[in-house]
């Protein structure tokens, strides 16, 4: 959105072309007009006529001094209103004296005209007002006893209509320029205006106009005392779009659906009255409705099945049937709150449970979501908190070689040590901290606080192992991920190849572009990289060939289940042998809780395991310990 500060510097912008208009032209007039009366002055002092000469010599000069002003300066008004005056005074003086064998009167005419278009209008009416004014009085009353030459009647009468006549042409013009430029000041503020508050690409009314709209009709219900109930739409695989068939196609369906959503919500059932901004789009793919005055909550569920029914059958744009559809959150005031804030959060918190719960559906705002959303904005503060006052901590979970029991690696797993999170742990604050982006504070903290350790087991107790250290699947469409992780590893001054990344298989899009480019970048940098929960993602085989993976670590729920009487269960840790086996990667199984699953892995050919049977996390002293063993 454009600010107040934008909007003043594109109005400054126009009024420049004037400024610099009148600049040119007072420094244009005044040096012509110095040469011109400078040559003028002299050659009245040779013909004898000394108050002429003066008159236009000293005229020079305060012109002169005047255009010092205005360099120095650059005050374009003050210089205007001198020279001005001074072409006010030489015209008076030109009347007066009558010039070289009485022409004067015809220098007149020209000085005028130029006096006018050098002021804007009404200092223009002013100058003639007065020159009108003075002239008359000189000509017609007994104030003609000051002029140096005599005017007949006629003459003088014929001086006045052609002035008055010189004038009101210029004056129209002048006139008809100042309009020409509030118009386009006008047309500016209009675009201006709507890049402020409207979206460009479907016309709606943006984030900051619909807040707006929204305080206005609440205050209005208040006092009326009316409910309003709001909608939040989210898209559900636009995402898909725009990687599949570019943005381009992407902005189409946007502006075909912001156009189906206006038609839509039209009132056939006068469930409510629409208004002209009762839609707004927010961001991307997300948009809201205001329905004003319904009589009960469940009126607005009939809005939201219509908009539902916009994607029978998926949503089609330019001849291509995409699988697009909508989850929707609904909150009403003031029966689920009453400020602006408040509702649109809820109707938000409540959209999130739609997507949630099945997606291409609507939910409405209830007390399980409201405390949902309060334990959401208490993690999200508590990490904040841990992440400004140090909070965090890491414990070591150790990787033991199946052919001899020895310690080859180390996990570094967070943990939060916050009053404000006590009792919550990272499956619980983790996917806040995902939500809200403090992920990649968070994720950066560990990996420095991980590198320092494998620094100090290096250095201090001759580790040669490995530091696998967990990162979010944010981090796969983070550009500065791959840099940043070069920077820490550089200022740590540690080989890459003793570091391994585990990002959950979950995380993985496939065909995914930019997800493909930050493990190619990472996978440059020389650390190895670990597809964590392996098995309970969509990953398809053939596709292992295009992800730069050194290791796949077998999803615990695998482990647990090597003995189950579900055969697709227990026969998974072996399929994932066999393939990590055909791809040459390394295996890791996670979860190893009694002997029985360790020999049966040993015996399988799997290369490392973890697990409580083998140990627990450690604190960083038994850590050291258990490697001292």
């Amino acid at each position: 959105m454009l600010t107040s500060s934008q909007i003043t510097a594109g109005q400054q912008e126009m009024m420049a072309v004037r400024y610099r208009r009148r600049y040119l032209l007072c420094q244009v007039l005044t040096i012509i007009g110095a040469i011109f009366l400078l040559a003028l002055g002299a050659y009245s002092y040779l013909d004898n006529n000394p108050v002429l000469g003066s008159i236009l010599t000293g005229n020079t000069l305060v012109g002169l001094l005047n255009l010092y002003l205005l360099k120095q300066s650059g005050n374009v008004e003050r210089a205007a209103t001198i020279l001005s005056i001074i072409l006010l005074v030489l015209s008076l003086s030109l009347l007066v004296t009558g010039g070289k064998d009485n022409t004067g009167i015809l220098w007149i005419y020209p000085i005028l005209a130029i006096n006018l278009f050098i002021n804007r209008f009404w200092s223009a009416v002013i100058m003639f007002s007065l020159f009108g004014i003075a002239s008359s009085l000189l000509l017609f009353t007994p104030l003609s006893a000051l002029l140096m030459t005599s005017y007949t009647l006629v003459e003088g009468l014929r001086f006045v209509l052609t002035t008055l006549a010189l004038n009101a042409i210029c004056l129209a013009a002048l006139r008809s320029e100042e309009k020409s430029y509030q118009t386009i000041m006008q047309l500016h503020n209009d675009d201006i205006r709507k890049m402020a508050y409207y979206d460009t690409l479907t016309g709606l009314p943006n984030r900051w106009s619909f807040k707006t709209n929204l305080e206005r009709l609440l205050s209005r219900a208040k006092k009326d005392k009316q409910r309003v109930g709001l909608l939040y739409i989210d898209l559900d695989n636009f995402k898909q779009v725009n990687d599949q068939y570019g943005h381009e196609a992407g902005d189409r369906l946007l502006r075909k659906f912001s156009d189906r959503l206006a038609e839509v919500i039209r009132p056939t059932d006068q469930v409510f009255s629409q208004q002209t901004e009762s839609l707004a789009r927010l961001a991307g793919d997300e948009f809201v409705v205001l329905l004003p005055n319904i009589k009960d909550p469940l009126d607005a569920s009939s809005v939201a099945s219509r908009i539902l029914g916009i994607f029978d059958g998926g949503f089609e744009v330019d001849n291509v049937n995409h699988a697009t559809y909508a989850s929707m959150g609904i909150a009403v005031y003031p029966d689920d709150a009453t400020t602006p804030v408040d509702l649109l959060n809820y109707a938000d918190a409540a959209m999130y449970d739609a997507k949630h719960n099945g997606r291409n559906c609507f939910r409405f705002f209830t007390q399980e979501i409201a405390d949902k959303l309060y334990q959401r904005q208490r993690i999200e503060n508590g990490l904040k908190q841990a992440l400004n006052e140090g909070h965090f901590s890491l414990v070591y979970m150790p990787i033991f070689s199946c052919a001899d029991n020895h310690i080859v690696a180390f996990e570094a797993l967070l943990r939060c040590n916050s009053p404000a999170l006590e009792g919550l742990g990272p499956d619980q604050f983790i996917p806040v901290a995902e939500a809200t982006g403090l992920i990649k504070d968070i994720d950066l903290w560990v990996i420095e606080n991980a590198l320092k350790a494998q620094v100090a087991l290096q250095k201090e107790h001759r580790f040669t192992g490995k530091v696998c250290i967990n990162i979010s699947g944010v981090e796969l469409h983070n550009e500065q991920f791959p840099a940043q992780v070069k920077q820490l590893i550089t200022s740590h001054n540690i080989a890459p190849q003793c570091i391994e990344l585990e990002i959950t298989e979950t995380a993985f899009v496939a065909g995914d572009p930019a997800c493909l480019a930050t493990l190619n970048a990472l996978h440059e940098l020389g650390v190895s990289i670990a597809l964590d929960d392996f098995g309970t993602g969509y990953t398809a085989f053939n596709q292992l060939i295009h992800y730069p993976a050194h290791c796949l670590k077998i999803d615990r729920s695998f482990v647990n289940d090597l003995f189950s009487e579900r055969e697709a269960r227990n026969k998974m840790v072996m399929i994932i042998q066999s393939l990590a086996r055909l791809y040459n990667l390394r295996v890791i199984a996670e979860g190893v809780e009694t002997q029985e699953q360790l020999t049966y892995l040993k015996d399988l050919g799997c290369d490392w395991a973890q697990g409580y049977y083998l140990s627990r996390p450690l604190a960083w002293p038994e850590f050291l310990a258990l490697l001292k063993k």
